[in-house]
């Protein structure tokens, strides 16, 4: 059987919301990719950290992490890149000249900075943990990984990012973050001397757009969102309805 390279979203498409979880058809479907001699692998635009954590139980070690950014192989990090320093600073100048709020990821920890002591009143601690530090000088970073801002939604449709990417998961925030997870698929398949035309992808959200590309096969979950579907080569069911499996199976890789 010809070898792919299968790289999955996580929140919506392998991780089921209503489950809290990967369901058992997904667990099943990923067993038996690996017994055809399939590369599994993790594509999420969350922090290499987090990510590697959440899949570790799953038996998936390498992993394209923060929204393309990052490239881990068999639990070892081999490229991680930060976001654009000067246009991320410009942002926040022009977030604070408005009156947002703004934490940022300096470094591949689960732990966001802000200046600001009522940051956590717009949005609270969930799986990250907020430092506040009124000293924090958008002028003194030196490297940003995410920017938080707490917002409510459609405020941002009137922010002048200036180039910075972002994505909104939840009514409280947007999360600013690359976006682009085809740039380390690309470069993971270098890493393992693989072609790019032995690529399928599996997605649902708006941050997966980009990595719904022609060189490859892609996969809109039945949950994902229509103009996704529209880029898709294959619509599976949902992710509560067997998705993964039911694609792995109609494309004969188990």
């Amino acid at each position: 059987m010809r070898r792919r390279y299968l790289f999955f979203d996580y929140d919506g498409t392998l991780r089921s919301y209503a489950q809290g979880r990967i369901p058992a058809s997904a667990e099943k479907a990923l067993e038996l990719l690996r017994r055809n001699g399939h590369h599994v692998a993790l594509a999420t635009g969350r922090l290499q950290l987090d990510a590697l954590n959440l899949v570790r139980d799953s038996g998936i070690t390498t992993l394209v992490a923060d929204g393309g950014n990052s490239v881990t192989v068999d639990g070892r990090l081999r490229w991680m890149e930060p976001m654009p320093l000067e246009r991320c600073v410009r942002f926040l100048h022009w977030l604070e000249e408005h009156g947002f709020r703004w934490a940022v990821t300096v470094r591949n920890e689960l732990v966001r900075y802000t200046p600001f002591e009522d940051f956590a009143n717009g949005l609270p601690d969930s799986y990250i943990r907020t430092e506040v530090n009124p000293e924090l000088d958008a002028d003194g970073l030196e490297r940003i990984f995410k920017i938080f801002v707490p917002c409510a939604p459609g405020e941002e449709d009137g922010f002048d990012f200036g180039g910075v990417t972002w994505a909104r998961y939840i009514p409280e925030a947007i999360y600013c973050e690359p976006t682009d997870k085809s740039v380390g698929i690309r470069k993971m398949m270098d890493i393992l001397h693989a072609p790019y035309g032995d690529v399928v992808v599996f997605g649902d959200g708006t941050n997966d757009r980009d990595m719904f590309c022609p060189e490859w096969t892609s996969v809109a979950m039945g949950n994902a969102i229509d103009d996704l579907k529209d880029k898709a080569d294959l619509v599976t069911t949902s992710v509560d309805e067997d998705g993964v499996y039911n694609a792995c199976m109609e494309l004969g890789l188990i």
